[in-house]
Order: structure tokens, then C-alpha cells, then sequence
């Protein structure tokens, strides 16, 4: 990750002149008082900011750590029959991400139509030989914007998007990378924390539509029919959309989500993040819940983090929200990795974005929006085994050695970027 931002950085400022024209900038015009999350009235405006309509009839299953959910996606890959569809931000050659070029492969010498998208940035080390098996076995793959130096700016906007999606019927999206460190249980600091989801019903469409819409800007055509947008029945009883950031395209739909949310908040704001750093109209929309009386709880990486300059750089407005009289808790044993928040035990908004403006203005990425107390029940008891593990701060845990305050000095430079 410190390589990746670092590298970012570099090009970012020999690009600074021409970031303006080629990002969003900006919010849409979110409502200072929302209705409740419980009501239809907010169900329509947030729909109408993440211009996405909302499923019925959806089951999403909650998959803790790569040692649940690769075997999943490894068995819904391998069930197979028709297609399969795949976009990642980052894989490291490693036995994950082997053993998914291998079933890719697999499944493609057995007819599937297979169609991987990698980002070109992020998946830098995925390692030639995972490429070829796939290539040799007929794997339709691209990169995504590899780097041009006739339009250098380009390569600031990446995709940072997780979706898998076989025959149109199984999906599997949210924030996980394919590495080494992405296995197993968080065990240990070599083992991230780290979920994702599996959707079955209409939502499943959505998260097709998400990976249709760079395969047709790299393509220039669609991926229709039935065997990638088959009937989807009544699966479950859940209300979800799958959102699109796509800033190029929509402009920023995903940092107003969490503004709007945020505002109408009543009781509760739980946010488990593993890149915290919020933008001016997020923290105060943050403050202004905690005024309301809401209880506003932040679960950040600890030690273990792996780009410890973005503590660095968020660590005042972490004064700022512990002052406010937010609970502020850091992960222990591990690297924590998920984008998690979930407002008044009825919203539950998680996937590949994280809280930052990277993510709102520039990456394309992608969010599953879910309206249901029993799912907010289940990702509130997911948070509490790992406050478990986690260590409250107050305020005066939160100073930085001079070294630190340098680093965020600089860093601020870029903060737009990180």
C-alpha cells in the first residue's frame, strides 16, 4: 500500500495542473435534515443521490476473512456453468490469487466465458504467469488504464471495485484484496480483518451493471443476455442496491451517501474503516450527530496499519471527533482492512469505498446499500467481537511525535489523493 500511494503521490504532483479538469469536486446537494433511515421518504432520497433503485428479495451473507469467503468464491466460481465476471483493484501474486488463476483457467477450458478486469496500478505484481495460465486458457482479461504517457493524468483514476459475479445468479463484493495477507482468519499480523458479501436475488444485477460499466469503456461493448442477466427470483427478504462510484461518469454519488446518512442519523453512527479521513463536510456533518445526541463509535486500524501516514494525517480530526465526544477504538492484533458503517441500526452501507476523497472523487468503486434491522443486527454484532479485540483512545492518545507532525505537514499536500 505505501509503495502504491507513494508512486500516486509522484505522479499526482507532476499532474497537479490538470487534476482539476479530470476528477469531481464536490458533493451533490444533500438535505441538512433527512428523514429517519427507517422511513420510505429516506429509502427515495438516498436512491435519488446514489441514482440507484432499490431490490427486493435480496440474501446477502456476511463472509468474516479471506478463510470464509475465498472458499466461496472459489466454490461459485467452480459451479460455474455460463459465465463469470471479475474486477479487482489489487492482487499480489500469491496462493490466493493463484489458486483464482487457476480456477479461472479451469473454467474457461470448460466453456465458461470468463472475463477478468485488473486494475493496472493495483494489480502491478499479479505476476506474469498467473496472467499467461488465464490468457492460454481463453480468459477474456484486461487492464485496466496502465500508465500513458501521452495522458499522464489518466492514471490517477483507477478502479478500485471488487466484484465477482457467476452465471448472473451469485455475487461477491466489498473491500478485499487477493494476497497473502488477505488469508486465513486474522489470526495473527500476517492475516488481515477483512469482509465481504454474497448476494443472491435481484441486487445480483446491479453488481453485473457494476462490472459492465468499465468492461464497456474498455471494450467499447456491453455484456447482455441471459446468461449474464438471467431471471432472478425472490432469494431473501432484504431491501439492497448495489451503488456506483463512478466520478468520470456520475460524478461523486458515494461520499453524499454517507453525508446524507450521516445527517439523519438519530441515534447511532457506527463507522469501522480501515482509511479514516473525512472530508470538512463529513466531520462536521459527524459533529452535528454527536450534538444531536448520537452515539458516534469509530473502529480504526491500530499499529499494524499499513500506511501509517494516513494516521498521520487524520489523527487531528480524530481530536476533533474524540473531543466531540466520539468513541474512538483501534484494532489490535491485525491490519484491519473492511468499509464498514452502519446508522441507527437500520442502515447498512459497506463494499470497496473507503472514507476518504480518493474514493468519492476520483476511484471507481462500488457499495451495497442495505435497509434492514436484522442484516444492521448481524454487521453490529461483527463490530462488537472486534471492539473486543480493539483499544479505546481518548484524546490524549492522539499526539503525534514531531517526525509524525512533519509527515502530516507533507501528506496534507496530497491529501485529495490519499
Amino acid at each position: 500500500m505505501l509503495l502504491i500511494v507513494t508512486r500516486l503521490f509522484l505522479i499526482a504532483f507532476l499532474c497537479l495542473p490538470l487534476l482539476s479538469s479530470c476528477v469531481a469536486t464536490g458533493f451533490q446537494r444533500v438535505s441538512k435534515s433527512p428523514p429517519p433511515v427507517q422511513t420510505p421518504a429516506f429509502a427515495q432520497e438516498l436512491s435519488h443521490i446514489a441514482k440507484t433503485p432499490w431490490t427486493e428479495g435480496n440474501a446477502i451473507l456476511t463472509l468474516e476473512n479471506g478463510g470464509n469467503y475465498f472458499p466461496a468464491m472459489l466454490k461459485a466460481m467452480r459451479e460455474a456453468k455460463k459465465t463469470l465476471t471479475f474486477e479487482s483493484y489489487v492482487c499480489v501474486d500469491s496462493e490466493p490469487t493463484q489458486r483464482f488463476s487457476q480456477m479461472f483457467a479451469e473454467r474457461a477450458r470448460a466453456g465458461v466465458r470468463v472475463h477478468v478486469l485488473l486494475d493496472a496500478f493495483g494489480c502491478s505484481k499479479y505476476g506474469e504467469a498467473n496472467l499467461k495460465v488465464m490468457r492460454d486458457a481463453g480468459v477474456q482479461l484486461h487492464l485496466y488504464r496502465p500508465m500513458n504517457l501521452l495522458v499522464p493524468w489518466k492514471f490517477i483514476h483507477r478502479t478500485h471495485r471488487r466484484a465477482l459475479v457467476a452465471d448472473g445468479k451469485v455475487g461477491f463484493m466489498g473491500g478485499a484484496g487477493w494476497a497473502y495477507c488477505w488469508d486465513g482468519h486474522a489470526e495473527n499480523v500476517h492475516r488481515w480483518r477483512d469482509t465481504q458479501y454474497e448476494l443472491r436475488g435481484p441486487v445480483v444485477a446491479q453488481l453485473q451493471d457494476n462490472f459492465n460499466d468499465n468492461w464497456e469503456e474498455l471494450t467499447g461493448h456491453r455484456l447482455t443476455g441471459p446468461d449474464y442477466y438471467p431471471p432472478l427470483a425472490k432469494a431473501g427478504n432484504l431491501k439492497a442496491q448495489m451503488a456506483l462510484g463512478s466520478p468520470e461518469k456520475l460524478g461523486d454519488t458515494l461520499g453524499s451517501t454517507y453525508l446524507l446518512a450521516f445527517r439523519a442519523a438519530q441515534k447511532s453512527i457506527v463507522i469501522a474503516h480501515a482509511y479514516f479521513i473525512p472530508n470538512a463536510p463529513l466531520r462536521d456533518a459527524l459533529k452535528d450527530a454527536l450534538k444531536r445526541g448520537v452515539k458516534v463509535q469509530i473502529i480504526i486500524p491500530g499499529k499494524h496499519i499499513d500506511f501509517p501516514a494516513s494516521r498521520s494525517v487524520n489523527t487531528r480530526y480524530l481530536r476533533q471527533l474524540v473531543a466531540a465526544g466520539a468513541e474512538l477504538y483501534e484494532f489490535q492484533p491485525t491490519m484491519t482492512h473492511g468499509k464498514l458503517v452502519i446508522v441507527d441500526g437500520h442502515l447498512s452501507i459497506a463494499g470497496s469505498t473507503n472514507l476518504d476523497q480518493r474514493s468519492f472523487f476520483i476511484n471507481d468503486e462500488n457499495n451495497l446499500n442495505v435497509l434492514d434491522a436484522a442484516f444492521s443486527a448481524r454487521q453490529l454484532d461483527m463490530v462488537e467481537r472486534d471492539k473486543q479485540r480493539s483499544k479505546r483512545l481518548e484524546r490524549a492518545d492522539l499526539n503525534l511525535s514531531l517526525g509524525r507532525r512533519f509527515q502530516a505537514a507533507f501528506c496534507r499536500i496530497f491529501e485529495y489523493q490519499m
